[in-house]
């Protein structure tokens, strides 16, 4: 297992259709720190129920990143423009062992999406990213992990994530609430 493995996390993000890279990244250098290239490939996965009391999917995420492979499931809920996981995910060191497996579990490949940017972060914690998404275009990502259930925190985190994208000069009516999956037109299952 790699070293970043966390049990879950609630991440509360927010991302926004962007126009001009050089703009928003240029703001964000006045109240965030460079934090390096973002290259994410994701495949996502999903595994049928065999349960006939409980029918459905399970969907997940294979992330590859220089140096690292990080599986990712989520609990996703929606509030507006923000969406809310409750995330878990692990390293894994044998990717092709863990494909043996969920060729096991009879998984069924649903998409690829990749992201390529710049990652920045700010003294708080929360985190930007400019990407572009392949066949989608560019957006501003910004999240925060929260690692307690105070919902006064949780709005706190909502008030600063919603500031990033004013203090980068873009409007409200640029806000995706959809996910990458509906967006490519990949159809939701279970919220995940």
């Amino acid at each position: 297992m790699a070293e970043q493995d966390s049990a879950h996390n609630l991440e509360i993000e927010l991302k926004a259709r962007i126009q001009n890279r050089e703009d928003v990244e240029s703001r964000l250098a006045k109240f965030m720190r460079p934090m390096g290239k973002v290259d994410k490939r994701d495949e996502y996965w999903e595994v049928s129920s065999r349960d006939p009391l409980n029918p459905g999917t399970f969907r997940f995420r294979i992330r590859r990143e220089p140096g690292h492979t990080t599986i990712t499931f989520k609990d996703k809920t929606f509030d507006g423009d923000l969406e809310i996981n409750r995330e878990f995910e692990f390293g894994i060191d044998n990717e092709a062992a863990f494909r043996i497996f969920v060729e096991r579990l009879q998984g069924r490949f649903v998409y690829r999406k990749q992201k390529i940017g710049t990652r920045w972060e700010s003294e708080t914690g929360i985190v930007a990213e400019v990407v572009e998404v392949a066949s989608l275009g560019l957006f501003l990502e910004v999240e925060c992990v929260c690692n307690t259930q105070d919902a006064i925190a949780h709005e706190e985190a909502k008030c600063q994530l919603y500031d990033v994208i004013e203090w980068c000069g873009i409007p409200r009516r640029a806000l995706e609430p959809r996910p990458y999956s509906l967006l490519l037109g990949i159809e939701e299952q279970d919220g995940r």
